[in-house]
């Protein structure tokens, strides 16, 4: 008998949609830094407008990156636990964040020595200090905002069992005024209109700001058993993209620079889309079960996203001392450059997880946990139980 989504996030297995949506983000995430500067320069181009249409898609990655962890932590039971949140949920991300961090330091120090012949310890004293309030690099800011929500995760759990659905509602209707469909009529609606939409500075919901409707959110559309139209959503994926390409072309025009209003995180058209791609993606894959090899390498390369999102910038910025990135001259080059991230932090990850040592420090898995899913013990295993499960020839 088939097991349930539920009884498969209980003991840890894999779950095909959950899996394929995180690597999604993940290669997502990987192309919007890597095209960041084909998008600040030759505004108008094709890889400008390549590149725009792209990242529109693309920018539902963080979204659904805080959806999927509220989808998995609030539907753990493990989540109510305040030593298991301290001792087990929080020391996963806090250390691989430290020693990243660290890592980014040191990282674009030297590459600041390779360029001057000298370390500016000033500033490398000046990142270290300040690694509390400041991320060491900029893709690390998510780490910031995803800590306080882990830290809040068992108060959360309780409040989400504890709601009934008409409040659920409430509860996210709420968020998605105050923190999307308001701001994103305040910012662009011509004045004086926007001022009916800009609260007053102590009129605020904190407790329901940015990210955290997004972890919610994601519990919600887990649990729900209701079937979405995969032609709707599909439709709505279309509009929504190109609403987003052709708002954020205007946008740039208007500005005379490169604008993110239509493509910001909190906004509503990147909600909209969040929302739409992760229940297309459930649709088409939670009735479906993948073969024993395509469930490996996708729970490996799940596995594997949260250490590529770690590290994947750090080799953008390499990257970009032998590749023209700002701008790409190219749609290739930038497909080509954003493929080589990928595989070079995916190795990356696969030998730091190979390796007891350096496995939980840079990937926040166990080394155990790695032997299963992640690491060149893992994969082995696997080529050898696909060799042994392969029918002998017959020598008769």
């Amino acid at each position: 008998m088939s097991k349930t989504m539920e009884e498969k996030a209980q003991n840890n297995e894999h779950i095909p949609y959950i899996d394929i949506l995180r690597i999604l983000s993940m290669l997502s995430v990987v192309f919007l830094h890597t095209a960041a500067g084909s998008l600040r320069g030759n505004l108008g181009s094709g890889v400008w407008h390549t590149a725009n249409v792209l990242t529109a898609l693309m920018s539902t990655s963080v979204p659904i990156f805080f959806m999927l962890s509220g989808a998995m932590l609030l539907s753990s039971p493990k989540t109510q636990s305040l030593a298991f949140t301290w001792k087990k949920r929080l020391p996963k991300v806090l250390i691989p964040l430290a020693l990243w961090s660290v890592a980014a330091i040191a990282f674009y120090a030297f590459m600041g020595y390779l360029a001057t012949g000298q370390f500016n310890w000033t500033e490398i004293a000046s990142k270290l200090k300040n690694i509390v309030s400041q991320p060491a690099t900029v893709h690390l800011w998510f780490m910031y905002a995803l800590i306080p929500i882990h830290l809040i995760s068992p108060l959360i759990k309780k409040l989400v069992d504890a709601l009934d659905k008409r409040l659920m509602i409430y509860l996210l209707v709420l968020w998605f005024f105050f923190s999307s469909l308001a701001p994103t009529l305040a910012a662009l609606l011509p004045k004086p209109f926007n001022a009916l939409f800009t609260f007053h500075s102590q009129f605020h919901l904190n407790v329901l700001n940015g990210y955290l409707g997004y972890f919610i959110l994601g519990y919600v559309l887990y649990k729900s058993k209701k079937p979405f139209s995969k032609g709707l959503l599909t439709a709505i994926i279309l509009v929504d993209t190109a609403l987003i390409s052709v708002g954020t072309w205007a946008m740039t025009l208007k500005m005379g620079e490169y604008s993110e209003v239509f493509k910001s995180y909190s906004k509503v058209f990147t909600l909209i889309l969040s929302v739409a791609l992760f229940l297309l993606i459930k649709e088409l894959l939670q009735r479906r079960s993948l073969s024993r090899g395509a469930s490996f390498w996708t729970g490996l390369l799940s596995s594997a996203s949260f250490g590529i999102y770690l590290v994947h910038n750090l080799l953008v910025s390499l990257l970009s001392r032998w590749f023209k990135l700002w701008p790409a001259p190219s749609v290739l080059t930038l497909l080509l450059c954003t493929l080589l991230v990928f595989v070079l932090s995916l190795v990356l990850i696969i030998l730091l997880a190979s390796l007891k040592p350096t496995c939980y420090i840079f990937t926040g898995q166990s080394f155990a946990s790695a032997c299963r899913t992640l690491n060149i013990q893992a994969i082995l295993k696997s080529l050898k139980s696909k060799r042994a499960a392969s029918p002998k020839p017959n020598t008769h």
